[in-house]
């Protein structure tokens, strides 16, 4: 039988349960689907998005997906509450120092024919030191497990780290890969060396990406986010 496929919209907040609920680990519906655990009335629940064609459940089919990867109904939840500004800033820095030399969002036309009609699907940070030389360290942003490590045509050498948040970062156009796909890595832990590899690459820097691990391929941006509110350290441009 074929696994049904929803639509997944990413958005990261968080909601309050109005009474007990249930989280579903499988599907987001509460026919033969498993319970993966029960909330109490008040519990604070973050998210990383929803599908608005789940089970209909009091005429309502919209399910919220929790940072775990568990799916809760909507019914059950109040209004999302605002979440502090400090909870936001999960990122830690991949390279010593954090300079912007492309923005996320910019150069569609170029993007468009990579596959990001709405432009640029990552950061671009400077990797040029004062000595002059192109190539330092890059580090993880949080703790995870490597999930990619290998080359392509357009990425060249890159690492790609899944996190306990439900969110997944990649770091492109690497001279070196330090890790192994399945190796458990900590934040601010080395992962490899910035270079110039790849055809999509136009001089050497590190290109880092940020989406949610179950992304919406058709969000124009192959699914990625803007990172620049998530960093905990300043990025200068």
């Amino acid at each position: 039988m074929k696994t049904q496929e929803y639509k997944f919209t990413p958005e990261k907040g968080a909601v309050a349960t109005t009474g007990d609920l249930n989280l579903r680990d499988s599907k987001p519906a509460t026919v033969d689907t498993p319970i993966a655990k029960t909330l109490s009335a008040g519990t604070l629940i973050n998210y990383i998005g929803y599908v608005s064609d789940g089970e209909s459940v009091g005429g309502i089919t919209k399910w919220f997906v929790a940072t775990d990867g568990n799916f809760f109904w909507s019914g059950n939840v109040n209004a999302k509450p605002k979440i502090p500004e400090e909870v936001s800033r999960v990122l830690h820095k991949p390279l010593a120092k954090l300079i912007c030399t492309q923005r996320f969002s910019e150069r569609p036309d170029f993007y468009k024919s990579l596959g990001s009609p709405k432009g640029h699907n990552g950061l671009d940070f400077r990797t040029k030191k004062a000595d002059g030389m192109w190539a330092q360290d890059v580090f993880a942003v949080m703790d995870g497990k490597v999930s990619e490590a290998t080359e392509n045509q357009w990425n060249g050498k890159f690492v790609r780290i899944a996190h306990d948040n439900g969110y997944e970062s990649v770091y492109l156009h690497l001279s070196e890969l330090g890790v192994k796909v399945g190796q458990k890595i900590s934040a601010s832990s080395k992962l490899g060396v910035s270079g110039n590899s790849g055809g999509a690459s136009e001089a050497p820097h590190l290109h880092f990406g940020y989406r949610p691990i179950k992304f919406d391929k058709n969000n124009g941006y192959m699914g990625y986010v803007d990172p620049t509110p998530y960093f905990i350290d300043e990025i200068q441009y």
